[in-house]
């Protein structure tokens, strides 16, 4: 392998790993507070991705309102299926296997509802004119738009980083996260806070499919192809911990481009998993882990 091809295939697995860990992201911060494993976290991916494609494509809006736009709506529709869904069954007492269910079973219909209003066929959305083209780096030339959303990533996960650790949110959050309980009794609106954070992490994973569209293909398979290696990411950085998901994300999407070049996808896949189990057999609890706390 030559240098500038070793610079590409860096860079492949950079712009791999930004979708990694912006998806990761939203659903590690999830489990962080609430102890909750999200399996409807995929829809929320594949739902920015074909909201993308219906308003840049067919409404005539730019990427940079599709964007945002992406965000909102599936905040909402997080922020609906906490207030609804899952508040209610931790009211009942219901345990982290009837979320579970729950949230699997949402993802299932909604893949579902998918394919009746956007069919089965895959399809890639198109680059924004703005980021067209190439840009020169030393010895290689790369996409503009793939160096954009690892910008883009690092950006989101300073800024999730500062809302968490330098914020009296964050400081509510992280309490809350620790004991519920305690939290309340003090006078913390803890539900609220759990839907606008459950919210912000499905919100966060719409933008990630917004971002993916033009790399990846769109398709109603999408909501749970990614969601595996995601979770290989998450479990291998430490459940509850945004600093482990971007370091993990980083090793997983380097494993994913360089075994992908020098071998075949499935064995990148493969690989990946073997580095996640190599390191649990070091750390149970992963590389950062400490349980369901945000750090």
């Amino acid at each position: 392998m030559t240098f500038p091809t070793f610079i590409m295939q860096v860079l492949n697995g950079l712009t791999i790993a930004a979708i990694y860990i912006l998806l990761a992201s939203g659903l590690t911060i999830v489990f962080g507070l609430q102890g909750i494993v999200n399996c409807a976290h995929g829809l929320f991916y594949m739902l920015g991705a074909y909201l993308a494609l219906t308003l840049v494509g067919k409404m005539g809006l730019t990427f940079w309102l599709a964007l945002p736009a992406a965000f909102l709506v599936n905040f909402l529709l997080g922020a609906a299926l906490e207030m609804m869904g899952i508040r209610r069954l931790v009211q009942w007492g219901r345990d982290f296997t009837h979320n579970l269910i729950l949230t699997l079973g949402f993802a299932l219909v909604g893949q579902e509802v998918v394919k009746m209003i956007w069919g089965a066929v895959a399809q890639l959305a198109n680059v924004p004119p703005s980021l067209e083209g190439v840009m020169a780096l030393g010895p290689v030339v790369y996409p503009k738009y793939w160096l954009f959303v690892i910008a883009f990533t690092v950006l989101v996960m300073a800024g999730l980083y500062l809302l968490f650790m330098r914020t009296g949110l964050g400081i509510l959050v992280r309490s809350i996260a620790l004991n519920s309980e305690v939290s309340q009794a003090l006078g913390t609106n803890a539900p609220l806070i759990n839907t606008l954070i459950f919210g912000l992490g499905t919100g966060v994973a719409g933008m990630a499919g917004v971002l993916a569209g033009p790399i990846l293909s769109v398709d109603p398979n999408m909501a749970f192809e990614l969601l595996i290696i995601i979770f290989v990411v998450i479990i291998f950085g430490g459940l509850g911990s945004l600093g482990g998901v971007v370091i993990s994300g980083i090793i997983i999407g380097e494993v994913i481009a360089f075994g992908t070049a020098l071998m075949t996808g499935m064995v990148a896949k493969i690989l990946a998993f073997a580095v996640m189990i190599a390191i649990l057999i070091i750390k149970p609890l992963g590389l950062f882990g400490r349980g369901a706390v945000l750090e």
